[in-house]
């Protein structure tokens, strides 16, 4: 096994700035390549000097990076392609499309645009449940609002895959779908002046930039105003500020805001703590399904490609057979009764085609485990 070395460019000792390069067998992957929120000075990036200063610059050039779409992940990419002159793969994973490529061109844009307006998606539908059911119970009036954006796509795709989702939400569906929020609507930034009380679901949330600091702005100065902060904040963030007690806060442009309104703490975040790591462990996937109730569920892979035989469906099965037999050596390979061949557990059936007798379609169907090229296959079948 090749050797696998571990070198943290920034989050080593501290929450912020993630950059993670990992070298296996002479091959280099960065996770991540994030933004400090609190600091407006170098300490905001991770070191690149380990990479322009070693004489690595070459070598990490065809570097692969994957990373995710929060700045504190991703929001140094445009600084390091500048200062390394890095361009090449960026892959994140993306709550709608697990894992895409992105152009650091598309990436500058992204930056700009979102200005920090990301979302721990777990977070926020477990809060909107939650409040959604709280709600309901107490027949409160009360408007709630989320930000819209990258959150409410997140809600579309919960509720087109809510089979996905754990037994108690599963089992709600039989009612209503519980994403279907009655109470809940997407916030327009005109709301934020409107009277009288309600609850706004905004992001980021260590108040840095975004919709979350526009809303708090204006919230702050009005102690029947509150703040809830779900989870754990960087020190520099306005977020950590107020968490610690400081009740005048210094602006951009040197103005400063007072804070009348109530700050209150609240553990919920999609990120495990410290005793969550230490009661991690590590079990094989048939362990994990029995533990947690499930069943396992196989992907397979299918395509299809014509070939001209004169002979019968099952003739042109058995040659098929005879063949891979031959040159196959290392493979189990069965002709079974239902007129399928498996090589392993790869499935091959034959069929004429319904225009022409003489075109046989070969449908072959592969499970996502099976290591065998499917080339070789096409290039066997004829």
């Amino acid at each position: 096994m090749p050797e696998i070395k571990v070198t943290p460019l920034g989050a080593g000792q501290d929450v912020g700035r993630s950059c993670i390069l990992v070298s296996i067998g002479g091959k280099n992957i960065m996770l991540d390549c994030g933004m400090h929120m609190g600091y407006n000075d170098d300490r905001r990036f991770p070191d690149f000097s380990y990479i322009t200063q070693n004489g690595r610059l070459t070598e990490f050039l065809d570097c692969v990076i994957i990373s995710h779409f929060h700045l504190d992940h991703c929001g140094a990419l445009p600084f390091m392609s500048e200062m390394v002159g890095y361009d090449g793969p960026i892959y994140m994973t993306h709550p709608t499309k697990a894992i895409c490529p992105i152009l650091l061109e598309d990436f500058r844009k992204i930056t700009v645009d979102k200005k920090g307006e990301t979302n721990f998606f777990t977070s926020a539908q477990e809060l909107c449940i939650l409040l959604e059911t709280f709600w309901e119970r107490m027949n409160l009036k009360a408007p709630i609002y989320f930000s819209t954006g990258l959150t409410e796509k997140a809600n579309h795709y919960y509720k087109l895959f809510i089979t996905w989702t754990n037994q108690k939400i599963r089992k709600t569906f039989v009612q209503r779908n519980m994403f279907e929020f009655k109470h809940i609507k997407a916030f327009d930034r005109s709301y934020a002046d409107n009277p009288g009380p309600m609850v706004v679901f905004a992001t980021p949330g260590m108040l840095h930039a975004g919709q979350s600091l526009q809303i708090f702005k204006k919230w702050a100065g009005n102690e029947k105003n509150m703040v809830i902060m779900p989870g754990y904040c960087v020190q520099g963030t306005i977020g950590h500020k107020i968490l610690n007690g400081q009740r005048k806060l210094e602006m951009e442009g040197r103005s400063t805001l007072d804070v009348k309104l109530q700050v209150e703490y609240m553990s919920f975040s999609a990120h495990a703590d410290a005793k969550g790591i230490m009661h991690l462990k590590l079990v094989s996937s048939e362990q994990a399904l029995k533990e947690l109730g499930l069943n396992e569920h196989q992907l397979r892979f299918t395509c299809r490609v014509q070939l001209q035989d004169p002979h019968s469906d099952s003739d042109t099965l058995h040659r098929i057979y005879t063949h891979l037999k031959s040159v196959l050596k290392g493979y189990t390979i069965q002709h079974l009764p239902d007129g399928t061949v498996m090589v392993e557990s790869i499935v091959i059936k034959v069929s004429s085609c319904a225009e022409d007798a003489n075109t046989k379609v070969l449908l072959l169907s592969w499970s996502y485990q099976v290591k065998m090229s499917s080339k070789r296959l096409l290039f066997l079948a004829p």
